[in-house]
């Protein structure tokens, strides 16, 4: 079984990308991650609609939170009065379920936020655009430590897919 997550990244994200657990890009995780069996060409093709459907969404940096089982993790919460955020996280679960993906249990007290990393953070006020999806394959076969990009695209469809298998 492979290991996945699906991202908003603020700053785009190519295939083939990968980074190890301490250099993780600044993202909002949209769904969880999640084990399956089934092919990366699969799940890619029931996101890349996803993503083509779906319009950038402008969000607020609110304010710092602590998450994790010990509450020792910094983030700062996401604020998205459209709601857009939540509409593409159950869309983006339903095409995924339709494709057989099992994706276990899904928080139903999601909180969008971004996890503040050493190589950087956003801050309370700032505004951003999301505009990118990405599926990462976590822990590839060829090392245990990183996340590698399997399928990205603009939302919108603003630009080509970038999607591999």
């Amino acid at each position: 079984m492979a290991r996945f997550v699906l991202v908003l990244p603020l700053e785009p994200l190519v295939v083939n990308d990968e980074f190890t657990v301490a250099q993780w890009p600044l993202h909002l995780t949209l769904v969880e991650p999640f084990e399956t069996d089934v092919e990366v060409e699969t799940l890619n093709a029931a996101l890349a609609p996803v993503a083509a459907g779906a319009q950038a969404i402008p969000v607020d940096i609110g304010e710092d939170a602590m998450f994790g089982p010990r509450k020792n993790i910094l983030v700062s919460l996401v604020r998205d009065d459209g709601r857009a955020l939540l509409a593409l996280r159950a869309v983006s679960a339903a095409a995924l379920r339709d494709r057989a993906v099992d994706l276990g249990h899904i928080r139903e007290d999601y909180r969008p936020h971004i996890t503040a990393k050493q190589h950087g953070r956003v801050r309370q006020g700032d505004r951003l655009t999301l505009d990118t999806l990405a599926l990462v394959r976590l822990r590839p076969p060829e090392t245990s430590h990183h996340g590698r990009i399997v399928g990205s695209w603009r939302l919108g469809g603003s630009s080509a897919p970038d999607a591999a298998g």
